[in-house]
């Protein structure tokens, strides 16, 4: 598959003049001839498996790896995925304390893909140093032009556009990490951070769709602890979503004053996220289907409870968290064991033989609408996988489950 990255620089100029040449129309069919991907095994038992045969009329599938907490073993993992039949792989970040091995591995796995660091993944890293190569830059070298943090990363045979979120975030109402934010993307507050989001988008092709992807979703989805963003670690909850994506979502125009971004400022914690999508594609023509991000994990700090994974916003976008932690469940251990074990290095053929079962979420869409989300476990035992079980999460139109 053809990828072409692509990265605006200025707002005044590239940023502005791509809005200007946007069309609202919705965006056209997707291409009938499949994009090449690795070999596939026979059918699936799946709820959409007709959907999942490639980019064939219009149809195309991604394959969601949330946070991964050390819990990849690239030929495991790589079974499970030829399994699923992706056309491109999305990683949300958090792949364990710098694990600079496992990042490897992944850049390794021979599917379509792209990915954001998180804040596990700036652990110990609080900036660049000049005298020796750090994890975090090694991470960054790993990963090259598919770590998407402020930039856009195009799929042409699958007329798809992914435009990443800010790197290393952790929630909330700062930037994290704020000295290696400054250093690589000269990226100094919230407004910086949602401009560079938003001329990333803005220089995706006009017949394409956007899929943002962050390590932390946007605030505005609910301040509930259950909530997709919801704090689950305080007693009194709480909205954890990241207001600089609600600032890229308002920068439908050229910020022309000082009150214009203090009034930005202001909707971070104020405004309806939905809306402000709403009126991004409005006024851009920018098709924004999906928003994926990790970071919330779906297991509740407190209560033992589950946490909702997707939301819903205006013009048919969805926002779906991918983080099921743990994302690896070991055949015939206990909970305790399953998370004293699976700290692996994440390289090529490390870990147990034994069967493992592996979680991702799938997101089938159609003509640039998404058609069905599932959070899937695949069983991987010797050369096979096999599906474990389907929890569908969405079926248009919104069968909400």
């Amino acid at each position: 598959m053809f990828v072409r990255s692509c990265s605006l620089s200025s707002w005044s100029s590239a940023g502005a003049a791509a809005v200007a040449a946007r069309a609202p129309a919705n965006p056209p069919p997707l291409p009938s001839s499949p994009a090449p991907t690795p070999p596939k095994p026979g059918p699936r038992s799946m709820a959409s498996s007709s959907v999942g045969a490639g980019p064939e009329a219009g149809r195309v599938r991604v394959a969601v790896v949330g946070d991964v907490h050390d819990d990849w073993i690239l030929d495991e993992d790589t079974k499970a995925l030829h399994f699923l039949q992706p056309d491109l792989v999305l990683f949300t970040g958090d792949y364990g304390n710098e694990n600079v091995q496992l990042v490897k591995s992944i850049s390794d796995l021979q599917f379509p893909k792209a990915a954001i660091l998180g804040n596990h993944d700036c652990w110990r890293t609080h900036q660049f140093s000049e005298k020796k190569v750090d994890r975090v830059r090694l991470q960054l070298e790993s990963l090259g032009e598919q770590h998407v943090g402020y930039k856009c990363l195009d799929f042409p045979t699958i007329k798809l556009s992914v435009v990443g979120g800010r790197p290393f975030s952790c929630g909330g109402d700062r930037l994290f990490r704020p000295k290696l934010l400054s250093q690589r993307y000269g990226v100094d507050d919230m407004a910086g951070s949602a401009r560079k989001i938003y001329d990333a988008a803005a220089g995706a092709p006009e017949e394409h769709s956007v899929i943002l992807l962050a390590h932390n979703g946007p605030t505005g989805l609910g301040s509930r602890m259950d909530d997709i963003c919801g704090r689950d670690w305080v007693a009194g909850a709480g909205d954890h979503g990241d207001p600089g994506l609600i600032l890229f979502t308002t920068m439908f125009q050229p910020p022309s004053s000082y009150s214009f971004l203090k009034q930005l400022l202001h909707m971070a914690t104020s405004a309806d996220l939905e809306q402000a999508i709403s009126n991004l594609q409005r006024e851009t023509g920018v098709s924004i289907p999906l928003v994926v991000f990790g970071h919330m994990h779906k297991s509740l700090a407190y209560g033992g409870g589950l946490r909702k994974m997707i939301a819903f916003g205006a013009n048919q976008t969805i926002y779906l968290n991918g983080a099921v932690v743990p994302r690896v469940k070991h055949a015939g251990e206990s909970s305790a064991a399953v998370i004293s074990t699976s700290r692996s290095d994440g390289l090529q053929g490390s870990g147990s033989t034994a069967p493992t079962s592996r979680a991702f979420t799938t997101v089938d869409l159609f003509d640039g609408a998404v058609e069905n989300i599932s959070e899937v476990w695949v069983l991987v035992s010797g050369a096979g996988a096999e599906l474990e079980e389907e929890t569908v999460l969405y079926k248009h139109p919104r069968e909400h489950v």
